[in-house]
């Protein structure tokens, strides 16, 4: 069994009483690791009375947070953290000519990247400072997309997109390549491409995160400027994708689930077309009709591209033309309605994805003997290991030791008086969107 295998289905008070409520919950979290799990519901309420200590903290992701393994699940970060649920959807983005079609197969690859998200709510590994993982995906080349020319959008069919069978010459490579480059703050670059099909897509992965009591708050962290996908094939068009905040719910209930809320943008100034993407909380009782919508318009760059991350839907000025609206349930069902095309036509009201019939696509990574000493899955082997053996007290001990490992390159870095370096990326990522090094050790 591939112990990596893929899982499918981010009161006011004084300062100094503050700071003093802060240090208490750190120190008492710190011993998180002493803490004892023998069933999948020890292990829920285990992590709930961890949170519990930490409501009111800012940011839990700033703090020096170690769990035991028993409250982890045995895959690492950079490998779980991935936007490429559905690769086949990442590359029909450059394929249509007509730039709203474009368009709307990015919005379609966005919200599949959501795909891990509608399943069981895992909390991998963190990652070490200078881990990497390298993996690729096979792509059918045909049979990935509906329809040609103006109409080609991905399909929403579950297609095992690593058919054995077929040829190298039957498919397309799409390429992850991901690197912890900060541990405090906990940042890390990453790359995916298909270098034929002429895409790519670059960020910064950075969380923040704080537990109310009844949910947990994910959200971009401030190094996180959203994605940057570019069609280097069409004149280097580049889509700028923000992220939504995920709400952790059901703590009461012993069943996790992530709720999408607030709002989205895809903005790409070369076609001068936006998409605004707009969640609604749930309800706690009753049934959800629909969860999401939004509306793809043309705006002016020169004028309002500052603007558009402050709109909401009904910001949106009467001068901006809509060229489409759609909504539906992000974790479902999502219809498109093209407001260019004959009322009712086909043509003009499709479904854009359809979550529920989609799987994971498996990845592709070499064996652990071909890879290096910082490659994810070699780092986090032998804890990965005893967790599936059962043995979590010694799982827990070499996950110690892991990070320990960590702490003490650190230590020795800070006193020769070094800063720390990335192996694969540009060490300056401060717009948000990292830059691959011509030399990087690249183990594809």
């Amino acid at each position: 069994m591939d112990k990596f295998a893929e899982t499918t289905p981010r009161n006011s008070l004084s300062v100094d009483r503050a700071m003093q409520n802060l240090k208490t919950s750190t120190e008492e979290v710190g011993r998180a690791e002493d803490v004892q799990v023998d069933s999948d519901q020890s292990k829920f309420s285990a992590m709930l009375g961890i949170l519990r200590k930490l409501v009111g903290v800012a940011d839990v992701i700033s703090l020096r947070l170690s769990l035991p393994a028993q409250l982890l699940d045995p895959i690492p970060n950079l490998e779980y953290w991935n936007y490429m649920d559905r690769p086949d959807f990442f590359v029909a983005i450059p394929v249509s000519d007509d730039e709203v079609e474009r368009m709307l197969a990015t919005l379609a690859w966005w919200f599949s990247k959501l795909l891990k998200h509608t399943g069981k709510v895992l909390k991998p590994f963190n990652s070490v400072l200078g881990e990497q993982f390298f993996c690729h995906w096979e792509v059918p080349r045909e049979g990935g997309i509906v329809g040609s020319g103006n109409q080609g959008t991905a399909t929403s069919s579950a297609t095992d997109v690593s058919v054995a069978s077929a040829t190298n010459s039957d498919m397309l490579r799409v390429e992850y390549i991901t690197e912890q480059v900060s541990h405090h703050p906990p940042v890390s670059a990453h790359l995916y491409r298909c270098q034929e099909r002429g895409i790519e897509a670059a960020g910064i992965d950075h969380i923040s995160a704080k537990f109310t009591g009844l949910s947990a708050t994910v959200a971009a962290g401030s190094h996180c400027k959203g994605i940057f996908v570019t069609l280097t094939k069409r004149d280097n068009e580049t889509y700028v994708c923000t992220h939504p905040t995920g709400n952790i719910v059901g703590w009461l209930r012993g069943s996790l689930k992530v709720q999408c809320v607030e709002t989205s943008y895809i903005v790409c100034a070369k076609t001068k077309l936006a998409t605004i993407v707009e969640f609604k909380e749930e309800r706690w009782f009753g049934k959800n009709k629909d969860n999401v919508s939004g509306r793809v318009f043309r705006y002016d760059p020169e004028t309002q591209a500052e603007l558009i991350p402050t709109w909401r839907l009904k910001d949106i000025p009467k001068s901006c033309q809509t060229v489409a609206t759609f909504g539906g349930n992000w974790d479902r069902l999502v219809a498109v309605q093209r407001e260019d095309r004959p009322s009712g036509s086909a043509e003009a009201m499709r479904t854009l994805i359809d979550m529920s019939s989609l799987q994971v696509a498996d990845k592709i990574v070499k064996p652990l003997d071909q890879q290096g000493e910082m490659e994810s899955r070699r780092v986090w082997d032998p804890v990965a290991s005893k967790m599936l053996q059962g043995k979590f007290g010694e799982a827990t001990k070499l996950k110690r030791i892991v990070e320990d490992t960590q702490r003490e390159k650190t230590a020795a870095r800070n006193d020769r008086g070094e800063e720390f370096v990335p192996a694969l990326f540009k060490s300056d990522y401060s717009n948000g969107r990292p830059e691959l090094l011509d030399s990087a050790p690249i183990n594809l």
